[in-house]
């Protein structure tokens, strides 16, 4: 079964509120991407003060693209947000910060950019209760897709197939389907559902279809 997990990046409180109630209605969890102006070029919400304003049943993925997660954490963790998605490459002890999320009962997600290889992380690998690799290189939406990284998710999924595989990164009905070809059960989908003016239920409906193999 794939998941369709729609995505929001925003520099605005009020433009995350709009599309947080533009998508509770066609989905139980919502995608959150933070970013701290360091990591990655972009800067957006701090996004925890916005999520302890919204009352709504859905749950959230909350995807960390930050130099020091640990800065973050501290506020995250008094939301309800239920799994955290840090990356692989943060300037951060992430055997310290994994153990942190489980031990206040959260997921964890371990985030692969593009160059990176997965297989220098797997003493950490078994800690974790997903893994995310990025199509794209992070920080903006609508960026190009990088291809050659569903070969390493392939590989990952053959090696660890009990693990699931989450890819974020200019997913739309093609490379969608590409993805969960290469393992992925987990599809984060932002621009495709929220940049083109389209029908959010009918997007989403669309991508199931295609990812069904």
């Amino acid at each position: 079964m794939v998941e369709i997990i729609p995505a929001i990046l925003t520099d605005s409180s009020e433009k995350f509120k709009e599309l947080v109630h533009k998508l509770e209605s066609y989905t139980g969890r919502i995608h959150i991407d933070i970013a701290d102006g360091i990591f990655v070029p972009n800067k957006t919400i701090t996004g925890y003060d916005e999520i302890k304003q919204i009352e709504s049943a859905l749950k959230f993925d909350v995807h960390l693209m930050v130099e020091k997660p640990e800065e973050h954490l501290k506020e995250w963790i008094r939301t309800h947000a239920d799994r955290f998605i840090i990356h692989a490459e943060s300037k951060s002890d992430l055997t310290v910060l994994v153990d942190e999320l489980h031990k206040n009962g959260r997921k964890v997600g371990l985030a692969f950019n593009p160059e990176t290889d997965s297989g220098k992380f797997k003493d950490l690998i078994n800690k974790i209760d997903f893994v995310q690799f990025m199509t794209v290189h992070p920080g903006f939406q609508g960026g190009q897709f990088v291809e050659s990284v569903l070969e390493r998710a392939r590989e990952f999924k053959n090696e660890y197939p009990n693990i699931s595989i989450a890819v974020d990164g200019s997913m739309h009905l093609e490379t969608a389907k590409l993805a969960v070809a290469a393992g992925a059960s987990i599809i984060v989908v932002g621009g495709h559902i929220l940049l083109e003016n389209r029908n959010v239920g009918e997007a989403i409906e669309e991508l199931n279809k295609s990812c069904t193999i």
